[in-house]
């Protein structure tokens, strides 16, 4: 079902990345996404960023016509959304470590205040090119968890990846289970890492329908629809991907290497 509403608010997180805001009661979980439209032609999908009772929040990069268009909206201009979608993080209890890089971050502040309500120990690690592409840090900061930043120019101190600060964790505590949202090539590298330690990535296809029909997001080899089966997926799953870290699909079902 396709529901109107009304821009709440707009948070300007970076020169090219916002988020909206909507007030709205959706009923969503950690990792699961929404179509949205601005009736101007076509309708992507988002992740989302937060949702409670009363509101729900996506964070977009400004990338193309269509997020270009989103940024030209104000509050009170009305965007439609179809949603929410696909699987979503399972919410585990123990030492748990948040793995998050860029813009792919913002789904995992609204994993973490959920497992905050179960109990769970949370380490926080974000990283990205440079300070402006650190997403949510005093979001992160103002939670209940321990909270880490790196960026590749070293520019806050520590020079890295989110996944060598990862590494860091990794060796000094003894994790129970890994969430992991970002850049495919990051999953990649951090995959490595985990050996037989059980985790869940954040995939990103191009999703076309959003609702299993299309295929445009299937998965080499088992032909998963990323937009059901997905786009959480559980490291049973991704053992089993050969396009994992290697490549995806355009529009047309061309394959794209990273």
């Amino acid at each position: 079902m396709r529901r109107t509403v009304k821009i709440h608010d707009i948070i300007n997180e970076s020169d090219t990345v916002r988020t909206f805001v909507f007030h709205y009661s959706l009923e969503a979980a950690p990792g699961q996404f929404i179509m949205l439209t601005d009736f101007a032609g076509g309708e992507k999908p988002f992740s989302l960023s937060d949702s409670d009772t009363t509101t729900f929040s996506v964070t977009i990069k400004k990338i193309g016509s269509f997020t270009s268009r989103l940024f030209r909206k104000k509050i009170g201009d009305f965007l439609s959304f179809r949603g929410p979608f696909g699987t979503c993080f399972t919410e585990k209890r123990g030492k748990v470590l948040l793995v998050g890089g860029g813009y792919g971050t913002p789904p995992l502040y609204f994993l973490a205040k959920r497992l905050i309500s179960t109990g769970a120990q949370i380490i926080v690690v974000n990283g990205a090119r440079a300070e402006s592409d650190l997403l949510f840090c005093n979001r992160f900061e103002k939670l209940n968890l321990e909270y880490q930043n790196i960026t590749q120019s070293g520019c806050l101190g520590k020079e890295g990846t989110s996944v060598d600060l990862a590494q860091e964790v990794l060796n000094d505590h003894e994790i129970d289970f890994v969430y992991a949202a970002g850049p495919e090539l990051m999953m990649s590298e951090l995959k490595k890492l985990l050996e037989s330690k059980p985790y869940e990535f954040l995939l990103e296809r191009y999703m076309k329908c959003a609702i299993g029909i299309c295929g445009n997001c299937t998965v080499d080899p088992i032909g998963i629809r990323l937009c059901v089966e997905g786009p959480v997926l559980s490291n049973k799953i991704i053992e089993q991907l050969t396009e994992f870290g290697k490549y995806h699909r355009d529009a047309s079902g061309k394959k794209v290497v990273f």
